[in-house]
């Protein structure tokens, strides 16, 4: 067991505290590295009377390490926990094992520490700082678009993601505090604020915080990403595609090209709806006539009413020639507008 006693700032430890079973003993050790092991060697031999046994001081002396806040939003929501950044000054290799934490003379906490090889740090924590509250309030800003190009029938858009995060810390206690904020390390976010972390670990960031007894602090952490994806040309609306032709970061080939990808698309969208439309009106006259032939198979030929549908009718055949001729025409002109259309987007590539 390892037992540390913080007094201010700064602990002393003596790691390893020797405890008599029966006879009091004193002894020290050494570690010897084995490879990628080691080995404590005791010093002076030790005689134990039978069915005796004692603890051994491995090592007993001061080591280095500074009181700390450490807050880390998704262990404990409010408040940080009391810790301390202890570092290994011993030479040796300190084993993994729990570690009780005294303030002066009363009980603190308790922790664990990991294998520390020499010259190591390592945060440890050992309580609830119920004296600091920290309230992480979050903005999240307008995507901006930095970047457009266009290539082969695709539009690449780079937008900018900017998450801005204040952790707005109380310290409550009659202490002053340095709280150590741990912010999440997310791959593929740039920290963009202006106050750098004080450490990176593997996860987190860590930012130090100093907070007077009874005052308030802040720390403000700015994260931006570039998120890049493709859109269809073909595919974006009209009121989007204005949209983009709007945005300031387009360069003038860019726009360009939009433009007269929006021009062949509605000459291409009105010679469509001009086909639908002649379709809907060669649709009446087909099923009038369908009525036409219904009539005539009911009326006597020789009647007045089977002589104005027959009329009807005959009148009926060259408008239907004369719609199927100009929605034949139509469509040709529609084959020939969207192989342009294709074509020009096909052979596209600006930025």
């Amino acid at each position: 067991m390892h037992v540390l006693h913080t007094h201010g700032d700064h602990a002393g430890a003596p790691v390893g505290a020797l405890r008599d079973l029966g006879q009091g003993v004193a002894s020290s050790a050494t570690a010897g590295a084995l490879g990628d092991f080691f080995q404590y060697e005791i010093d002076h031999p030790v005689t134990l009377p039978r069915q005796k046994s004692a603890m051994l001081p491995i090592v007993q002396q001061e080591v280095e390490a500074a009181r700390v806040s450490i807050y880390n939003e998704r262990v404990q929501a409010k408040h940080p926990l009391l810790g301390l950044r202890f570092k290994n000054t011993t030479g040796l290799h300190l084993m993994q094992g729990p570690i009780t934490v005294f303030e002066g003379s009363s009980y603190a906490g308790d922790s664990r520490v990991l294998d520390l090889q020499p010259k190591e740090e390592r945060l440890l924590s050992y309580a609830i700082d119920l004296g600091t509250e920290v309230e992480p309030v979050v903005k999240r800003q307008p995507d901006r678009i930095t970047k457009v190009k266009l290539h082969k029938g695709l539009l690449y858009r780079t937008t900018k993601a900017r998450e801005e995060k204040t952790y707005n810390v109380k310290n409550r206690s009659e202490k002053d505090r340095t709280v150590l904020i741990e912010h999440p390390f997310r791959p593929g976010f740039n920290l963009v604020s202006k106050d750098k972390p004080a450490e990176r670990a593997r996860d987190v960031y860590r930012f130090e915080v100093k907070v007077a007894a009874g005052q308030g602090a802040s720390q403000e952490v700015i994260e931006e990403q570039d998120v890049e994806d493709a859109l269809q040309l073909t595919n974006i609306d009209d009121p989007t595609m204005r949209m983009f032709l709007s945005q300031p970061v387009l360069s003038e080939k860019v726009k360009q090209a939009l433009g007269r990808t929006v021009e062949l698309r509605n000459k291409l969208s009105a010679t469509q709806q001009e086909v639908q439309q002649q379709e809907r009106q060669l649709k009446v006259i087909v099923d009038d006539q369908a009525r036409l032939r219904a009539n005539l198979k009911e009326v006597p030929p020789t009647s007045e009413a089977y002589k104005r549908y027959l009329k009807k009718f005959d009148e009926q055949e060259p408008q239907i020639e004369d719609f199927q001729k100009k929605i034949k025409q139509l469509q040709d002109t529609e084959v020939g507008q969207r192989k342009a259309l294709d074509d020009f987007l096909a052979a596209l590539d600006v930025e």
